[in-house]
């Protein structure tokens, strides 16, 4: 004879489901495309126009959102937020986990985050200076770094390392769906990614590079020295980049005609 079910079983059967379902693990079955240096790479000539200090700590990516560059500060440090004319802190926010790399905002409250550590890409809401998971996509074996929102794609950089060190640029949807990958050739230690409206700049945490990318192409077409050593974060904002690196300040950056 069977037993009826309580009448939470069916919630809590539900809730079991949605919770596995909220979070998935990415496998690669398709090829990438190769990202290369181009026979147009060149050295792109910039200049320093201005710093900003920054407390002690460690400085990974970076974001724009309100007038204000967001500063993820690594490893078991709050994200910052720090007022572009100013320079002062204006406020941190705890973030999803305790390796924060990135976090960019996709609309209203909503925003992505890397974590370095947990090895996962999350879909978070801010509520009251903390950031709360909602969706999330693990990457096993690999540590996400950079990540960039362009209103419509999702790239995300990752790191496998060990035996077959390998680098890619992943790229997903506004719902943490999987659609392409980018294998990265001919840049070592790729670590941050920003967008200027036409090109990607990337980031080398090793070289203290920072590489110009055409994605109609898919070619690195050149790139400048950077200001700091193990160069993080860096973030377009319509006329300037700004760059920092892993305990450097950040730096206002010209990029001369």
């Amino acid at each position: 004879m069977s037993k009826k079910l309580p009448k939470n079983s069916f919630i809590i059967v539900l809730l079991g489901l949605l919770l596995l379902n909220a979070g998935q693990a990415i496998s690669f079955q398709d090829r990438p495309i190769n990202l290369k240096k181009s026979q147009r790479y060149e050295t792109i000539p910039v200049k320093v126009v201005g710093t900003i200090t920054l407390p002690k700590g460690w400085h990974e990516g970076l974001s724009l959102n309100g007038g204000c560059i967001w500063i993820s500060n690594g490893k078991s440090g709050n994200i910052w937020v720090i007022d572009m004319d100013s320079g002062r802190l204006v406020s941190d926010i705890e973030p999803v986990a305790d390796f924060t790399e990135a976090v960019v905002k996709k609309t209203g409250d909503l925003f992505f985050t890397t974590d370095w550590d947990q090895q996962k890409l999350y879909l978070a809401r801010l509520e009251d200076n903390k950031l709360e998971k909602e969706l999330w996509v693990s990457f096993p074996g690999s540590h996400p770094a950079g990540i960039l929102w362009d209103g419509e794609r999702l790239f995300v950089i990752i790191w496998k390392r060990g035996l077959g060190t390998r680098f890619e640029l992943l790229e997903f949807d506004g719902n943490l769906n999987y659609s392409n990958r980018i294998s990265i050739q001919d840049i070592q230690e790729p670590a941050h990614i920003a967008w200027d409206g036409a090109n990607l700049w990337i980031t080398s945490w090793y070289e203290q590079l920072v590489y110009k990318v055409d994605v109609k192409r898919w070619e690195i077409v050149g790139a400048f020295r950077s200001p700091v050593s193990k160069t993080t974060g860096i973030v377009w904002d319509g006329k300037y980049l700004w760059l920092t690196g892993t305990y450097s300040d950040l730096y206002k950056l010209e990029i001369a005609k």
